[in-house]
C-alpha cells in the first residue's frame, strides 16, 4: 500500500512539473516536515521534497507561520538554487511591508516580475506592483535613492 502512495505522490509531482513549476500555491508548512531544509533566508525556505523528487521554495506567512506559499517546485537542484537566490534577494521588502502581498495572485504577479525582469531593482518591482506600503520599506527607499543619484 505504501508503494502505491509513493507512486501517486511521484506521479502528481511529475504532472505538476510539466504544468507550471512556478505556479504559486498555498500550502501547509507541516506538509514539509519530512523534507530537508536546504536553504533559509528570512521567511523563505528551500526544501528538498524527497517524496516528490522536487525542490520546493516556500514563503512562510509571517502573519500565520503554519501556512505558506509554494513559489516554485523544480526538478533540478541547480535551477532551484538560482531561483531561490533571486527570490531571497528581492522578496523581503514586499512581504515585510504589506499584507496585500500575502495573497496568491499578488505573489504570482510579483514572482513572475522577478523572473521575467532579473535586472530590475526592488524599486522597479515596487512601482510595477503599485502597492503603496512597499515604498516605505528601507530597501525600496535606498534603491530609489540610488536611482536618483544615478540620474
Amino acid at each position: 500500500m505504501q508503494f502505491f502512495g509513493r507512486l501517486v505522490n511521484t506521479f502528481s509531482g511529475v504532472t505538476n512539473l510539466f504544468s507550471n513549476p512556478f505556479r504559486v500555491k498555498e500550502v501547509a508548512v507541516a506538509d514539509y516536515t519530512s523534507s530537508d531544509r536546504v536553504r533559509e533566508e528570512g521567511q523563505l525556505i528551500l526544501f528538498q521534497n524527497t517524496p516528490n523528487r522536487t525542490w520546493d521554495c516556500v514563503l512562510v506567512n509571517p502573519r500565520s507561520p503554519q501556512s505558506g506559499f509554494r513559489l516554485f517546485q523544480l526538478g533540478l537542484e541547480a535551477d532551484a538554487l538560482v531561483n531561490f537566490q533571486q527570490y531571497s534577494s528581492q522578496l523581503l521588502p514586499f512581504y515585510e511591508s504589506s499584507p496585500q502581498v500575502l495573497h496568491t495572485e499578488v505573489l504570482q504577479h510579483l514572482t513572475d516580475l522577478i523572473r521575467n525582469h532579473p535586472s530590475w531593482s526592488v524599486a522597479h518591482l515596487a512601482v510595477e506592483l503599485g502597492i503603496r506600503e512597499c515604498f516605505h520599506h528601507s530597501r525600496v527607499i535606498s534603491s530609489l535613492e540610488r536611482m536618483q543619484w544615478l540620474a
